[in-house]
């Protein structure tokens, strides 16, 4: 359980395709910045950080852990260590799964999908609330679950393009990237973990093939 909630919160998602830092108090929102990913995406952040909290005094950091982009959860959390090492604050971790879920009105039957840029995306159903295990989805398991008596209502990065075409319910957050963060854990700050990279597969990495002797 983190105790610090009346303190200034600094979240960072870099788990997509977007780079997000927001600052907020007490449940309030005080500055939020998100920017596209360019190829410098290690210099990107520390700008958005500082624009963000300019000379305010930072009390916990909370990161997106994933799942999502391997270079940008590695690049996040790794950012995010840094931070809280040198300004000596507390540092947590929030997957996107929980963040987006929180994010929404509450029903008894959610599907939260996570954009993965391949064939499938990440998905986690959350039936009354408790999670189910996450998962990879193809766009045709999708098509056999809204073909259920009672499908799930969606949610999530996840959603457009990957499902265009099909008829299903909908939550749209009103938040975004980091601010999905700062919000779930103004709601409930048990909902936060250790800083641990959060993968539901392995990273696509092709190593060179060294000449034969």
């Amino acid at each position: 359980m983190v105790k610090c909630t009346s303190g200034k919160l600094l979240t960072i998602d870099t788990t997509g395709w977007n780079c997000s830092v927001a600052l907020w108090e007490k449940g309030h929102e005080l500055s939020f910045l998100e920017r596209s990913f360019d190829k410098d995406q290690a210099a990107l952040l520390p700008r958005l950080v500082q624009e963000v909290i300019g000379q305010q005094k930072i009390d916990i950091i909370l990161v997106n852990i994933g799942p999502g982009s391997f270079t940008g959860i590695r690049l996040g959390i790794a950012f995010a260590k840094g931070l809280a090492m040198g300004w000596n604050v507390p540092l947590k971790g929030m997957n996107s799964f929980i963040a987006t879920y929180t994010s929404i009105e509450s029903a008894e039957d959610v599907l939260v999908l996570i954009d993965a840029r391949r064939s499938d995306v990440f998905a986690q159903r959350f039936l009354r609330g408790l999670p189910q295990a996450p998962q990879n989805l193809t766009r045709q398991d999708l098509e056999e679950i809204l073909a259920s008596p009672k499908p799930p209502i969606l949610t999530g990065s996840g959603i457009h393009p990957f499902l265009d075409g099909l008829f299903f319910k909908e939550a749209v957050s009103p938040w975004k990237g980091a601010q999905k963060l700062a919000h779930a854990f103004f709601k409930n700050s048990a909902l936060v973990c250790n800083p641990f990279p959060f993968y539901l597969r392995e990273a696509d990495v092709t190593c060179p093939q060294l000449p034969r002797a």
